[in-house]
């Protein structure tokens, strides 16, 4: 055969690689079968010895992912291989972003020597290209020996670059694909997380001898740290309370379901809501972590003479809507959040709720509410929300809602938000 039909033959190889790396790209999704396929069909089409594949690891240096030889498997090294960046042929190339040919790899000073004292191989002749995609690093592949010649040449050099751009879009294609699982899976678990935090809120909330209740929850991502709940503990006899864990996410809504909980195992008829503050406290305190802690505001109502006794653990002041539209704040006595030291005693607060007058609590999230400006709704924005007669709980509730997304306007809630309304019509 002669040199000019020996380079077709080698040309016509070349063509049908690219068509079948091409044909992997499109036909393969897992990076475990895609990168040992690309450099097999690599060191075959170049008729190379060997071939390896690296990638850019966090630190900016090489890892060796996957490696081919002629007479072993094709997969991962059996011990980590790092090149740093700089260093060696492939270091260089990552470094310049350019390809670069070998025809005596001992007589370049750039070849990284370490790489065969470390796997054994003697390394005569390379090509070595960056793996590149929209201007960012990947890795670089590289094939090592060609079996038939003593080293390779300029020809060989332009082949392998095409393979080198395949072999990027191939594993950019892959990495996309890799985030987009990764994201469905995330989601699909904070699907699931919402689903638990929800159970730990109440279903329906209860009604007796005129009083009634109504809330909302909203958290600022999927599943948040606020919470409330409601429970008769005897007829005509109710616990309420509305709480904020510090932070957000799945840390937050891990405590708060914690916390809620906890909360349940201790109230009892007789129980005052500031002893139940305290012994609360007394369980989760030691099982918080970097330094969360729980703001509450913990009420017990008699509904036979409508009193109403409060404890807080930092938490914002209730408001009173009266019957004719006024707002005013109810004082309830603070003590430090839940969850910051071992013990605590809270002051208690107590209230005669008249005919037609409402307790509304509510979490920072309603009076940190932003608008574009970063002005906050606060307090008093709050109670001019408020300042009209309601009939129902839920009335309430509806404006407070409305009124926080007029305020807000564009802007993305920033926190949880939370609020409880109980009153007797």
């Amino acid at each position: 055969m002669s040199v000019e039909t020996a380079r077709l033959q080698q040309q016509l190889e070349v063509y049908k690689g690219l068509v079948e790396v091409s044909a992997l790209i499109n036909g393969i999704t897992e990076s475990e079968e895609l990168m040992p396929a690309i450099l097999d069909v690599a060191r075959r089409v170049m008729n190379a010895d060997a071939a390896s594949l690296f990638l850019v690891n966090s630190d900016g240096d090489l890892d060796l992912a996957v490696a081919s030889k002629q007479d072993g498997p094709c997969g991962p090294p059996p011990q980590r291989l790092i090149v740093p960046r700089g260093r060696g042929i492939s270091g260089w190339v990552l470094e310049h972003g350019q390809s670069l040919l070998v025809p005596d790899a001992y007589e370049d000073p750039r070849f990284y020597r370490e790489a065969d004292k470390q796997t054994g191989y003697r390394t005569r002749s390379i090509l070595c290209a960056p793996l590149l995609r929209k201007g960012k690093e990947i890795g670089v592949l590289q094939v090592l020996n060609p079996v038939t010649r003593d080293a390779f040449d300029a020809a060989d050099l332009g082949a392998f670059e095409a393979y080198a751009n395949l072999a990027a879009t191939a594993i950019d294609k892959l990495r996309t694909i890799d985030r987009r699982r990764e994201q469905q899976r995330i989601e699909q678990e904070l699907s699931i997380a919402r689903d638990i935090q929800a159970s730990f809120l109440p279903r329906d909330l209860p009604a007796r001898d005129g009083f009634s209740f109504a809330a909302s929850y909203r958290p600022a991502r999927q599943v948040g740290g606020d919470f409330y709940d409601v429970v008769e503990i005897e007829p005509g006899r109710f616990f309420f309370v509305i709480g904020d864990v510090s932070g957000k996410g799945m840390p937050a809504a891990l405590l708060m379901a914690q916390a809620v909980s906890t909360l349940r195992l201790i109230l009892r008829p007789q129980l005052s809501p500031a002893t139940a503050l305290a012994r609360w406290n007394e369980m989760i305190y030691g099982s918080t972590i970097r330094g969360m802690f729980i703001t509450a505001l913990l009420g017990r109502i008699d509904a036979p003479d409508r009193t109403v006794e409060f404890a807080s653990a930092g938490h914002s002041q209730p408001l009173l809507v009266r019957a004719d539209g006024t707002v005013e704040e109810i004082f309830v006595p603070g003590s430090p959040p839940l969850g910051i030291i071992p013990t605590r005693s809270a002051l208690s607060h107590t209230h005669q709720l008249a005919q037609g007058e409402w307790l509304v609590s509510y979490t920072d999230g309603l009076s940190e509410a932003f608008d574009a400006e970063r002005r906050p709704l606060e307090s008093s924005g709050i109670q001019r929300l408020l300042a009209r007669s309601f009939s129902t709980p839920q009335e309430i509730v509806d404006a407070l809602l409305r009124g926080e997304e007029q305020h807000r306007g564009e802007a993305d809630p920033h926190d949880d938000l939370t609020t409880l309304v109980a009153g007797c019509a």
